[in-house]
């Protein structure tokens, strides 16, 4: 009977034991998410292919308040401002409490998600905290910033010719940007009365680019020579004037123009200190053949700017943007003569300062930057 009265002891004091047991298993008593910020905070960016392994933007977070000791995942996501996260990129996901988000990573994302390069796009970014499937997540704040996208470049052709610096070397030709399909351009330092031809490979003459008798120090006709086998056609002719030119080529439509770009170009513009009087143009800093750069104040609210080749008072020749044209950088519009029609306006920046601003008449772009 004693054995009888200690194994029933035993069994009530397991029973016991179990209930005690169930009263303290974790309870999830939700608090505070986790608290995000970056450096630096926001901004707008410009992102180049040269700084890809550049970190664009440190992400650091707190930890996330569950009630009680967890191994808690995070989750940094992206979305385009506005989308409120409806479908939001995973940049990372990670157990650590910071992130380096470098400037070939974002632009990679923005790729694969078709934003377009060289436009610029607002985005989101916060952290989502997670401990099981079984409990809800937490979030932190949004922080927001702009940037603009960049392409990979597509192989230029080239230019040489005993009108260019390295003559007929073709080991050394000059590289001619890759502008819009079919399109290539480069600004160059050209002798006068001279000639130029293009090629597609350096150290190859075929393919080659010339041009027939009709051809001008101004433009005119591409003759294409796919390899060679068949007859080189004649070289281009250089202006009669030594000095830096534009020289664009069209091997899709077979065309080619060439034009002065002069030592010294103007800014004018509603946003500019002189306003849109093209006599009093704001003098830009030639630092290399076809780069120019400018400090100066701008303001917002009135207009924005572009870029007059000569202080004549003259509307022409003149640089604008396109449609995609942005307030940090773009592409750059020619307009030649009165003629044609103007090209927008490079915009204002949001906020009136001193900033620097660099014109690249071979990459035909310009570039904005707050000092």
């Amino acid at each position: 009977m004693k054995n009888i009265n200690q194994i029933f002891s035993l069994v009530l004091l397991l029973a016991a034991f179990s209930c005690t047991q169930e009263e303290f298993d974790p309870v999830i008593k939700y608090g505070d998410g986790p608290v995000l910020s970056s450096t630096p905070n926001g901004g707008s960016y410009l992102l180049t292919e040269e700084e890809a392994g550049n970190t664009l933007f440190t992400y650091n977070w707190t930890v996330a308040d569950y009630g009680f000791p967890a191994a808690i995942t995070y989750t940094l996501q992206l979305d385009k401002t506005g989308n409120n996260f409806s479908k939001p990129t995973e940049i990372v996901t990670t157990s650590d409490l910071t992130y380096n988000l470098t400037v070939g990573k974002l632009n990679s994302i923005l790729t694969m998600l078709q934003y377009p390069s060289g436009v610029k796009v607002s985005l989101e970014v916060r952290v989502k905290s997670s401990v099981s499937a079984n409990a809800d997540t937490l979030l932190s704040g949004v922080s927001t910033f702009e940037v603009i996208p960049y392409s990979t470049k597509l192989p230029p052709i080239y230019l040489l010719g005993d009108a260019t610096d390295p003559g007929w070397d073709n080991a050394n030709a000059l590289p001619a940007p890759y502008m819009s399909p079919g399109l290539y351009g480069i600004t160059a330092h050209l002798k006068a009365s001279k000639y130029i031809k293009f090629i597609q490979t350096l150290k190859q003459w075929a393919p080659q680019w010339g041009t027939n008798s009709s051809g001008t120090s101004s433009g005119g006709t591409l003759v294409y020579r796919p390899n060679e086998n068949v007859t080189d056609p004649p070289a281009i002719p250089s202006p009669s004037v030594e000095g830096d030119y534009r020289v664009e080529a069209d091997i899709t439509n077979l065309t080619y123009v060439i034009y002065p770009v002069p030592d010294v170009v103007y800014l004018v513009g509603g946003a500019t200190t002189i306003g849109w009087t093209p006599t009093s143009g704001l003098a830009f800093t030639k630092d290399a053949v076809g780069k120019y750069s400018l400090v100066t104040s701008l303001s917002t609210g009135n207009g924005g700017i572009k870029i007059m080749a000569n202080n004549s008072g003259a509307w022409a020749p003149q640089w604008g943007t396109d449609d995609n044209g942005s307030n940090i950088f773009g592409k750059l519009v020619y307009r030649s003569d009165e003629s044609k029609p103007d090209p927008k306006e490079i915009p204002a920046p949001e906020v009136a300062g001193t900033y620097k601003i660099e014109v690249d008449f071979t990459e035909f772009t310009y570039k904005i930057t707050k000092q």
